[in-house]
């Protein structure tokens, strides 16, 4: 299945693969996609990503504008596609969606 997703999307897919504990056939599925999902620096710059300097804890808050940094077109297994749907539905079911996973709103209904 080909999508177009822009920036944060295909964060939001990456990390949500990245969090994958399963067997060994969906594992081979994710990692023939995953490569399909990273940003390249071109694409940072196009966003314009600003990270902040670290907090007093170290840790750091990225920026970014989804319209300038574009839309790529990615090719994704069904299987993929299946497993990405039903985490976000997960997190959804359990209430464990923030303001920060605006991007699995318009990432599923992508994936449907």
């Amino acid at each position: 299945m080909k999508v177009k997703l822009n920036v944060s999307e295909r964060l939001y897919a990456a990390a949500i693969i990245n969090q994958f504990k399963g067997d060994f056939s969906t594992l081979a599925f994710l990692l023939e996609d995953v490569k399909n999902l990273p940003i390249t620096e071109e694409e940072w710059k196009k966003a314009e990503r600003k990270i902040s300097a670290p907090d007093d804890k170290g840790n750091t808050t990225w920026t970014w504008n989804d319209e300038k940094g574009g839309i790529k077109e990615v090719e994704l297994l069904d299987e993929t596609k299946k497993y990405l749907v039903s985490k976000i539905e997960e997190k959804s079911k359990n209430g464990e969606l923030t303001l920060n996973d605006r991007a699995a709103i318009t990432l599923k209904k992508k994936l449907e």
